[in-house]
């Protein structure tokens, strides 16, 4: 029997479930037997190793900068960065020149007409606003692997 990579059931965006165990084999086809694929996997281009999920609570400093989208082009990194949404993780540089987990907690205009971004940046409560003009030196989403603390104690505990 030939190793296989290990499938993954996607829940949504947030949520992962990687299948360990390798006894499991999802078939295409329902009405057939895993032992009966006669397929040629010799066309299958090998992967990279999955990245290993990072756990970080609101208000922990960045450990690697994995965690975080990098991207080559300015035009990019504007584009993931206004794309940000309600309720998503992201960095938030601070004035020691840190970046810290937090959560996006509101996007609301300014007197001015300005879209500010409120990101909760503790567990207890402190928040940081930031005007537009700031956004493109202060905040970078955070990389698929990057999970939230909380919900990692929410899926144990199911």
């Amino acid at each position: 029997m030939i190793n296989k990579p290990m499938p993954r059931v996607k829940f949504s965006l947030e949520y992962e479930l990687r299948v360990f165990r390798s006894s499991d084999v999802i078939c295409s086809n329902p009405g057939t037997d895993a032992e009966d694929d006669d397929s040629d996997d010799s066309s299958i281009e090998p992967q990279a190793p999955p990245m290993t999920i990072q756990h970080y609570r609101l208000g922990d400093t960045l450990r690697s900068t994995k965690d975080m989208e990098q991207f080559t082009a300015f035009g990019d990194t504007i584009q993931s960065i206004y794309a940000l949404q309600l309720s998503e993780f992201a960095w938030v540089k601070r004035k020691s020149g840190d970046w810290t987990f937090c959560q996006l907690v509101e996007r609301a205009k300014n007197d001015r007409g300005e879209e500010v971004m409120t990101f909760s940046v503790s567990e207890m409560g402190h928040r940081k606003s930031l005007r537009p003009y700031r956004w493109i030196n202060m905040v970078r989403k955070c990389s698929p692997h990057v999970r939230s603390e909380y919900f990692r104690s929410v899926m144990i505990s199911l």
